[in-house]
């Protein structure tokens, strides 16, 4: 019967057949650790305040793009007998480029800000792209209209 394994006992060690002792009971026993979670319920409901996000920049910078454009129309159909009649030969050319410039970059912060709110491209952030874009074409060809 000596070919069988050793039986364990109540402290963990083993014991070998006819009470022989085995090479393993030699060593210390081995300290086992058992460790437990507590997970507790929340008894309460945690309030996530979402940040407010303001468009002044947008706005202004959106508002100064219309009236410099609103302004570069008006002097387009300016009549030749007004007292600014000589100063308004090509401004408007370049009303209608700082008008794209603005509303470009107007346009682009808007978009910037929509494409890092909705963490993705949003349809807010692929319009407001395309009418930057848009807006930056118009501005690059009113200035080379201007300058030949």
């Amino acid at each position: 019967m000596s070919g069988l394994l050793p039986l364990l006992t109540v402290d963990g060690r083993s014991e070998a057949v006819h009470g022989e002792v085995a090479e393993q009971d030699l060593r210390p026993p081995r300290k086992e650790v058992v460790s437990v979670t507590l997970l507790q319920e929340r008894t309460r409901t945690e309030i996530t305040r979402v940040p407010v996000r303001r468009h002044v920049i947008e706005w202004v910078m959106g508002v100064i793009g219309a009236v410099a454009a609103a302004v570069g129309t008006y002097m387009y159909y300016a009549p030749t007998n007004w007292f600014l009649a000589d100063l308004v030969e090509h401004w408007y050319f370049g009303m209608f480029t700082g008008a794209g410039i603005l509303l470009t970059a107007a346009f682009g912060v808007f978009a910037r800000k929509a494409y890092l709110d909705g963490r993705g491209w949003t349809m807010q952030a692929t319009v407001s792209t395309v009418v930057a874009l848009a807006a930056l074409a118009g501005a690059l060809i009113f200035a080379v209209i201007w300058i030949v």
